[in-house]
């Protein structure tokens, strides 16, 4: 498996490292529905793996994850340390889930721990490149597209393209019946096209879907954007003192991040992330 783009930054670095470890026993579908309930920002922020309830697990996928990022480490060395962990614990997975993503020592697992884990940090550290008014201006639009090849890519980014736009704003973004999937640097159509409820990449597990830059005279040619309308700055601070919007309703994620002490929540029922490497 290979990183693109795996030249270390420092915005990669930094994102990498301010994840705050999650422990839980949450499964893949309920951390989707704690994105669906407007929770992303908090999960955005922390460590976590579906399932993984040792911190100390958690702590060796991170340690590679942030190796990984900043380009010390390759992705055999880090699997093997993480499979020596759980060797050392004693770990073997049920018969029946040896091999697959249940089992917390297959390659499959690992090698998409540590990779989302990079991509995550990498999409964060382009965007927060992106975020400067020179070059929004020049180019304040971006394109969905294809970055890396599948045997068998998905068929329905357009139709999810399609219903994160009809869910958000139509104005500013093109209908994929255009022929191109393009939305202004912003536009909130980005974070319900996610999986993950964040505007940059990874848009999936194993998706291969990224985005390139639009410059403004095709951003003006496609319609979603005219010659003076500017796009400003938007920021996405990995820090203590964030303050999670909407409210934590689910009582579920509310008891979760009160045990494992990411962070405290007001006299209104709002979570202030206290969080940080």
């Amino acid at each position: 498996m290979k990183f693109p783009r795996a030249l270390p930054f420092r915005q990669a670095v930094d994102a990498a490292q301010a994840r705050t470890l999650l422990p839980t026993g949450l499964r893949t579908r309920e951390f989707e529905q704690l994105v669906a309930d407007g929770h992303a920002a908090v999960l955005e922020r922390a460590r976590f793996s579906a399932g993984v309830r040792s911190v100390q697990h958690l702590d060796v996928i991170d340690s590679g994850i942030n190796d990984l990022v900043a380009g010390a480490t390759d992705l055999a060395t880090q699997r093997l340390a993480v499979k020596n962990f759980l060797r050392g614990t004693g770990y073997l997975a049920p018969e029946g889930e040896r091999g697959g993503l249940q089992d917390l020592a297959s390659d499959r697992r690992i090698n998409l721990q540590l990779s989302i884990g990079v991509q995550q940090a990498q999409g964060y550290g382009w965007w927060k490149q992106g975020q400067q008014p020179d070059l929004l201006d020049a180019f304040p639009a971006r394109e969905f597209v294809r970055v890396e090849a599948r045997e068998v890519p998905r068929a329905d980014w357009p139709a999810r393209w399609d219903a994160a736009r009809a869910a958000t704003l139509a104005d500013g973004a093109t209908a994929s019946s255009s022929g191109r999937m393009v939305a202004l640097v912003g536009h909130p159509l980005w974070a319900q096209l996610n999986r993950f409820g964040v505007e940059y990449e990874p848009f999936d597990f194993g998706s291969g879907m990224g985005v390139e830059d639009v410059a403004r005279a095709d951003a003006m040619e496609l319609g979603i954007i005219g010659r003076d309308t500017q796009i400003f700055p938007q920021d996405r601070p990995f820090n203590a003192g964030l303050r999670a919007s909407p409210e934590v309703r689910s009582g579920r994620l509310r008891q979760l991040l009160e045990e494992t002490g990411l962070g405290r929540f007001d006299a209104q029922g709002v979570f202030i992330w206290g969080g940080g490497a």
